[in-house]
């Protein structure tokens, strides 16, 4: 069965990193050289999907207890959130943005419900074959 949701998870991280990396670099220009407002989602793509992405590629490779997996969200929700953009504050690395914080945030709970729809949907189905 942890190979089954391994699989998926593997599924999903190719899916956040290919889709993040054609937002970066098709639909940022487009928004940015058309001047549109898009909220701020153009600016937050990456910050969007870091903790979706780093996570679900972690426990594609390797299963993990949940409670392991909540505390791989919160790691990366801090370490993207406050550790990366502090680096962006410093001037070492990028722009310090709250908005970056925020969406790092949104990224963590993101990752948080769909961990646990994924273990809901393969339960269920792990009673129903017995």
């Amino acid at each position: 069965m942890n190979n089954k949701i391994q699989k998926i998870y593997l599924i999903l991280a190719f899916i956040v990193l290919v889709s993040s990396q054609i937002l970066t670099h098709i639909y940022r220009p487009y928004i940015y050289s058309n001047k549109i407002n898009d909220y701020g989602f153009a600016d937050t793509i990456g910050s969007l999907v870091c903790v979706l992405g780093i996570c679900f590629l972690f426990w594609g490779i390797k299963s993990f207890s949940n409670k392991d997996k909540n505390r791989h969200i919160i790691f990366a929700t801090i370490l993207y959130s406050f550790i990366w953009e502090s680096l962006g504050l410093l001037g070492i690395h990028g722009t310090f943005d709250w908005k970056d914080i925020i969406a790092v945030f949104i990224s963590g709970l993101l990752t948080y419900i769909i961990k646990e729809v994924i273990d809901i949907k393969t339960n269920k189905t792990k009673i129903k074959n017995c």
